[in-house]
């Protein structure tokens, strides 16, 4: 009996040392199943902190607080694990030599983040240059409305005003600028308005296609378009350049706005509390006839609810856009996407990193 016993005892080790030892084997490679989660979990966390900081920012814009601008520049992540099995057992007497099996199993996860403040140079072409007419032609061509990018992006073109509702001192909108907007969102509606690239030597010229088609509505909104800006009839593209004025019939000029200035006329459209406009941290009130920037709203109060897009904490109240305001949410994307349109400093070469990804 004693000898059964002890032949149990010897198999139970030997089983105990192979399934460690399948264990070690089956975690030779770790690094392919982190793969999928960890690039969606930090997609999302980094999502979600880039809305944040752009919310602040306005916040802080608000009151008159400088906004900062960090990027997450790098995500190093770095797996580590590390096995040791030990096994053994004296034959043929193993209950004098009883068998033993041991063994350490070490797990490590270092991640590496990089943050870059959007300082100097980076910050001046950012936010402080306007963005390229182009760049706002080829965001219509690829469906975002012309009404929303116009007014939000655009001061004037070819010389008619957009103006600015949500200034303290408000610059009076062209009466033509709205039914403009109406017969390019007419045409873009239709696929009657592109873009259209070619280089010129070194240079590269955008043209802004209006093609004339069948159709009532279409002949209607482009010669009202055509019209309006002051161009020439006969031709179905226009030069597209920076500018308050076209130089000629074949130009079409934008006179677009910079991030900045974007960002502070959204500021205005914050719910401030109301003791903080009485003691004068946010400045006097709005005169009476500016209106705040439609279509964008950010409210604020002591708690944070909870259905929110995103909230952030200032000065002991929390300020947020609400998940069912679409209007809001499209405007804080669209805020996104400008700044990382906007171009940045000269290009910096990333390092080549090895990084082991098992043990």
């Amino acid at each position: 009996m004693r000898v059964r016993g002890s032949s149990r005892k010897r198999a139970s080790a030997l089983t105990t040392a192979v399934v460690a030892a399948a264990v070690l084997a089956g975690c030779s490679s770790i690094g392919p199943p982190h793969v999928v989660r960890d690039r969606f979990d930090y997609a999302k966390a980094i999502s979600r902190s880039w809305k944040e900081n752009m919310l602040l920012n306005l916040v802080k814009l608000r009151y008159a607080d400088a906004p900062l601008f960090l990027d997450v520049s790098s995500v190093v992540e770095q797996y580590t694990l590390q096995g040791t099995l030990s096994a053994a057992a004296e034959f043929p007497n193993p209950s004098a030599n009883p068998s033993s099996v041991g063994g350490t199993l070490q797990w490590a996860d270092r991640p590496t983040l990089t943050f870059q403040p959007l300082t100097g140079r980076a910050f001046t072409k950012s936010l402080l240059t306007p963005l390229r007419p182009e760049a706002i032609m080829e965001l219509i061509q690829s469906g975002w409305p012309v009404d929303f990018m116009f007014r939000l992006v655009v001061g004037s073109i070819n010389g008619i005003e957009a103006g600015t509702p949500n200034r303290l001192e408000a610059e009076v909108e062209d009466p033509r600028f709205t039914p403009l907007l109406g017969a390019l969102g007419g045409l873009q509606q239709r696929n009657a308005i592109g873009v259209r690239k070619e280089e010129k030597g070194k240079e590269e010229v955008t043209f802004v296609l209006l093609p004339r088609r069948r159709g009532d509505q279409v002949a209607k909104d482009r010669q009202f378009v055509v019209e309006t800006l002051g161009l020439n009839p006969a031709l179905d593209e226009y030069r597209l350049t920076f500018g308050a004025l076209n130089r000629s019939k074949d130009e079409i000029a934008l006179l677009t706005r910079t991030v900045l200035e974007i960002l502070g006329e959204l500021a205005f459209a914050i719910e401030v509390p109301p003791e903080h406009e009485l003691d004068g941290r946010v400045g006097p009130p709005l005169p009476p006839g500016v209106e705040k920037m439609a279509g964008f709203r950010v409210s604020s109060g002591k708690d944070r609810p909870e259905s929110v897009f995103v909230a952030v904490p200032y000065e002991n109240y929390w300020y947020w856009i609400d998940e069912r305001d679409f209007s809001s949410k499209r405007t804080l994307t669209f805020m996104l996407l400008l700044i990382a349109l906007a171009e940045r400093g000269g290009p910096v070469a990333a390092p080549a990193l090895t990084l082991p990804a098992g043990p």
